[in-house]
């Protein structure tokens, strides 16, 4: 039997959104360099500064406060970022702390086995048992460094939206860090687009990256607003492209998509997506009573795309074979290597030992349909009656 395959991966890669496909098959595809000064770099050049325009418009930035330079992904702008604060801080003779917390992206939490130089140190931000930040204690600690070390220059990392669980954590709740001087908030807004509902308003932090294959761009494009304030030291140096903030060739094709991509994003009702997954999670979490559970139920607020549950008894490695077998094309929760289950920060963190490599994420598309959902349960029935039987 021909089984049609169903892509439930959208947090690792999203597919490429149907404007930036049907880019791709007119054939009008400019390659030119843009720093070239023939007519064809120039009109890169000019596709460029059109995207631009509108990732200023799109997200509420002034160009006069804020800058924004393309780069590779998230990954690059995390490593930009605390290389560019730990050359601030040491070309003042000062301290830098980096803030994270142990359930962020790996480009963060291995931040730690990089030697920026002896100045820099690390502090993990309090998780409680909901998976939320503990704001209260985090700030009470933050200051407490801040009070014993005035100059302390303080780089802290937000997830925004979490990879794995789609537990969103606001940024209104941000605010009263800012009354700690020298501190800069990044914030993680990769699994933001499209997810939820105020995906667009950027506030009360000073730097945002985005990696644009998470929302139907071309992979290898991202992109970073950060504030005018920041000094910046750029991690990528050469010939001093984008202003000196990112040497090396632009890329116009991947810029081009991702403007292409947020086009179609604008046109996604957020709230409609998530009453489906509330269908979907209901659905699961009974099918699951005497098998495993939903970890991603424990928040209050989620992104509308994502469902993070696991097994008692399957690790992730055997259970993404058996949801392939039935078409099904789901990811492990945690990262993995050459097929083998790793651990997840997340279900340690809950206390959940024996089942810390089972855990398992489903995540859909933007704009799901009611067709799309059924669909889904059916091809679940078929996996959960194997499993009982």
């Amino acid at each position: 039997m021909d089984l049609k395959r169903l892509y439930l991966d959208y947090n690792a890669t999203s597919p490429l959104s149907q404007s930036v496909i049907d880019w791709l098959k007119s054939g009008e595809v400019l390659f030119a360099n843009p720093a070239s000064q023939h007519s064809s770099g120039k009109a890169s050049r000019k596709l460029i500064n059109e995207t631009r325009t509108r990732l200023f418009n799109t997200f509420h930035q002034n160009e006069n406060e804020t800058k924004l330079f393309f780069h590779s992904g998230a990954t690059e702008a995390i490593m930009t970022f605390a290389y560019s604060f730990s050359e601030w801080a040491r070309l003042q003779g000062k301290e830098l702390l980096i803030c994270y917390s142990k359930i962020d992206h790996p480009a963060v939490t291995s931040l730690g086995e990089h030697f920026f130089g002896p100045h820099v140190k690390f502090f993990e931000l309090l998780i409680d048992q909901n998976l939320h930040y503990d704001h209260a204690q985090n700030l009470k600690n933050i200051q407490d460094k801040k009070d014993n070390n005035p100059d302390l220059l303080i780089l802290y990392h937000h997830l925004w939206v979490h990879n794995e669980t789609g537990i969103v954590s606001p940024l209104s709740e941000l605010k009263n860090f800012k009354s700690i001087p020298d501190l800069y908030i990044h914030v993680d807004a990769v699994q933001a687009p499209g997810k939820i509902l105020d995906w667009k308003h950027l506030k009360v932090a000073d730097i945002f990256s985005f990696s644009a294959h998470k929302f139907g761009a071309l992979k290898g494009i991202g992109f970073s607003f950060f504030s005018s304030k920041i000094s910046f030291s750029p991690l990528m140096i050469g010939g001093g492209q984008q202003g000196g903030l990112r040497s090396g060739t632009e890329n116009p094709q991947g810029i081009k998509s991702v403007a292409l991509a947020l086009m179609d994003l604008e046109n996604v009702d957020v709230s409609r997506v998530t009453d489906l997954r509330k269908k979907l999670d209901d659905y699961i979490e009974g099918e699951l009573s005497n098998l495993g559970g939903v970890i991603s139920s424990l928040a209050v607020d989620r992104n509308s795309t994502t469902i993070y549950f696991y097994f008692n008894k399957i690790s992730s490695d055997i259970a993404l074979a058996l949801f392939d077998l039935n078409g099904l094309m789901i990811s492990a929760g945690s990262a993995c290597n050459s097929g083998a289950a790793k651990t997840s920060a997340i279900m340690n963190h809950l206390g959940y030992k024996a089942e810390a490599k089972n855990g398992l994420r489903i995540s859909f598309d933007f704009d799901l349909k009611e067709a799309d959902l059924e669909e889904i349960i059916s091809r679940l029935k078929l996996i959960f009656n194997k499993l009982k039987a």
